[in-house]
């Protein structure tokens, strides 16, 4: 970083301690303090271990009892970690992946495959999916919402097709928000960064009446561009506002019914590149992309008897960008109702039905005409993708395990039928110690971007003897393409293995078959355009290859007493592709050494005298060798102040060994990665 910018940063600093300061008096003198102080203590493992999680059966059992590689984030994890965006939050579970690209765009992975568009995860927040079927992948710049409201968010590392569909190859990333019933009263929060960097969220919570609760709540932040590697300013400055309501009743001792719905706008800057045949021969450009939606979420839930249980959910969801390369809009409705059944000889059936219907419109771009061109063929698709499942789960070992068998069926419009097999067992030895196993076919079914795409990556200048000739790279889409089938093998241990310590142990082995790549075709042919005679190679996007991960993933926590706790992480993870061929230049994200091979963490929250906490997480980051990213540490803390239940100061600092590094490399669409900065800043929330 250049002396300038360092005497930028000295001189924000400055001002932001100076504004902190003010607020925080003004918020005192508006609000005196009053009462004892809060009790903020830290969750005992009793407490931990009781948690249920709904993202592997589809209905709620305790993390204990729950054969598959799990991690819940607590609500308390993310307050006392200050997480502001989901992506951040999901850096301490212990497997994933999880890189900053730029300023608002992440590689987030299970078990690899790391890319802007990581296409074998899921990714859910209330039940409504957020996996972009056009693109295959999340935009997790508008995967958002007032962070306070988040009861939990739960993690499944491995395969969750059978229940929840294709794309839930690697794993599953449920973000489950707080009923409105427990959202009562208001409260701002409001945050201040180095540099140009605000946000602000407001929420309300209430009864209609004996029955009906709500919320209502909004939130705006303004985040300033990161630095370019060279030094220079990204381009990347990100700011959006968002609001959103939510209502819960309770019709009767045997129907719950929620309503819930979000509205977003915005804008994600970001700089790009691409290749012409003229000096500079790779051109620069950055945009303020547009971005904005809103989604509708209805939930009824009827209780027949304890025996049975029905779900039925629906969702409408629109959202729209303007990307540097091309124009999108998409509409999707979702309908899907499952039901429980538990017969007397202790077999619990579980079964559903589901519909979804997908609309979008493209508008494709052509940076520089006969250039680099981006589109769809044809700009616009209506898709239908049907699905029923079937799960069963039975006691074995004389009660003292479980065996899980179900397979889901699904009719999409590019691969046509689709089916995903599992078997989960779990084996409790006693009371504090259990195993558990599982074997699972899942497919990933091809985006439209497979099937669709018309993409001019690249024109320059070649075979000077031929004269004004030049060469073009063209990406066609592939209406023949097939689903990508993964069978992944699965293993794991957790228990008590002292009062105060927990640990949790899983390995695992994928196997994956016809990988989707980009992959050349065809001799090169030679077509006139106005800039000349023109040589076009012809990529069609294909199954060109198969690969294998394998690895291990740990978590512990140690409870050392009341007020101090302890959880660490660590992950091994490696990868190989297999039968490359010509493939090689097109397996998106799937390479060798372009995942970090050893994961770690470790995260620490103390509570101190005087209502004070101390919190902590510590990174370590191996190298991604692939793309010439170095190995890193990086570490996050705060110091809270909690003199009542009413306020709060938190003040603390992210990425603190490095003033700036890179984690991430440029994107395969062009994208330019930037210098993930050093950050200071301080919270204060106020609830009345």
């Amino acid at each position: 970083m250049n002396t300038a910018n360092m005497s930028k940063n000295k001189q924000t600093l400055v001002y932001f301690c100076l504004d902190t300061a003010v607020i925080s008096l003004f918020f005192l003198l508006v609000f005196p303090i009053q009462g004892q102080g809060s009790d903020l203590s830290i969750l005992s493992l009793d407490e931990l271990l009781d948690l249920e999680v709904m993202s592997v059966a589809k209905v709620s059992e305790k993390v204990t009892e729950t054969p598959a590689a799990i991690y819940i984030i607590t609500g308390e994890d993310l307050r006392r970690n200050n997480v502001q965006t989901i992506p951040e939050a999901l850096r301490m579970v212990p497997g994933l992946h999880v890189y900053q690209i730029d300023a608002n765009k992440w590689a987030v992975s299970t078990r690899g495959s790391a890319s802007r568009f990581s296409n074998k995860m899921l990714v859910m927040i209330d039940g409504r999916t957020v996996y972009s079927p056009l693109f295959s992948g999340v935009f997790w710049d508008v995967q958002d919402t007032m962070i306070e409201d988040i009861d939990k968010i739960e993690v499944i590392r491995g395969p969750g097709g059978t229940l929840w569909g294709a794309n839930a190859v690697n794993g599953v990333v449920n973000i489950i928000t707080k009923d409105s019933a427990d959202t009562q009263g208001g409260l701002v929060a409001v945050q201040m960064e180095t540099g140009i960097n605000s946000e602000i969220s407001t929420r309300y919570g209430g009864w209609l009446n004996d029955k009906i609760s709500y919320r209502l709540y909004g939130k705006f932040f303004d985040r300033d561009a990161f630095d370019a590697p060279t030094g220079n300013e990204a381009g990347d400055e990100w700011h959006q506002s968002r609001a959103g309501f939510r209502m819960d009743m309770n019709a009767s001792a045997l129907n719950k019914v929620s309503f819930m719905g979000d509205i977003y706008g915005g804008k994600s800057g970001e700089s790009t590149q691409f290749l012409t045949p003229f000096p500079p021969f790779v051109n620069y450009a950055s945009k303020d992309v547009p971005v904005s939606g809103g989604n509708l979420l209805g939930r009824w839930i009827r209780t027949f008897s304890k025996d049975s249980e029905l779900i039925f959910q629906a969702y409408y969801d629109h959202n729209e960008r303007n990307e540097f390369f091309i124009d999108e809009s998409m509409d999707i409705a979702d309908l899907d109702l499952q039901h429980r059944l538990m017969f007397s000889n202790s077999l619990e059936v579980l079964w559903g039905l589901g519909y979804r219907y997908i609309n979008d419109e493209t508008t494709g771009k052509e940076a520089i005409p006969y250039l680099f061109s981006y589109k769809m063929n044809p700009e616009s698709s209506t898709d239908n993708l049907f699905s029923a499942f079937l799960q069963g789960r039975l006691p074995i070992v004389g009660g003292k395990g479980a065996l899980t068998l179900g397979t889901k069926l699904e009719h999409n419009d590019y691969t046509g039928f689709e089916w995903q097999p599992t078997g989960r067992a779990l084996w409790n030895l006693n009371e504090h110690h259990a195993l558990w196993g599982a074997v699972t076919r899942s497919v990933r079914t091809p985006p439209r971007i497979a099937s669709d795409a018309d993409v001019n990556i690249g024109t320059f200048k070649t075979y000077p003897q031929y004269g004004k000739t030049f060469t073009t790279v063209q990406v066609q889409g592939n209406k023949e393409i097939d689903a990508e089938t993964v069978y992944s093998y699965e293993s794991g241990y957790r228990g008590r293995i002292r009062e105060n310590i927990f640990l949790d142990i899983s390995i695992f082995y994928n196997k994956y078959y016809g990988l989707i790549s980009a992959i050349p075709k065809g001799p090169m042919q030679i077509t006139p355009s106005p800039l000349g005679n023109t040589f076009n190679v012809p990529v069609q996007i294909d199954n060109g290859n198969d690969g294998e991960t394998y690895g291990t993933e740990l978590s512990c926590r140690w409870n050392a007493n009341s007020w101090w706790q302890l959880t660490g992480g660590f992950t091994w993870f490696q990868v190989n592709t297999l039968n490359t061929g010509i493939s090689e230049m097109g397996r998106n994200g799937f390479s060798e050494n372009e995942n970090a091979e050893y994961l770690a963490s470790l995260i620490s929250y103390m509570d101190l005298p005087g209502h004070f906490e101390f919190n902590s997480t510590l990174y370590y980051v191996d190298a991604l060798d692939g793309l010439d990213i170095d190995s890193h540490f990086r570490l996050d803390l705060n110091i809270g102040w909690h003199p009542t239940d009413m306020f709060s100061v938190t003040a603390g600092g992210y990425n603190l060994f490095n003033s700036s590094h890179q984690e991430f490399s440029n994107t395969t669409d062009g994208v330019l990665a930037s210098e993930i900065p050093q950050t200071f800043y301080t919270k204060i929330t106020m609830t009345f």
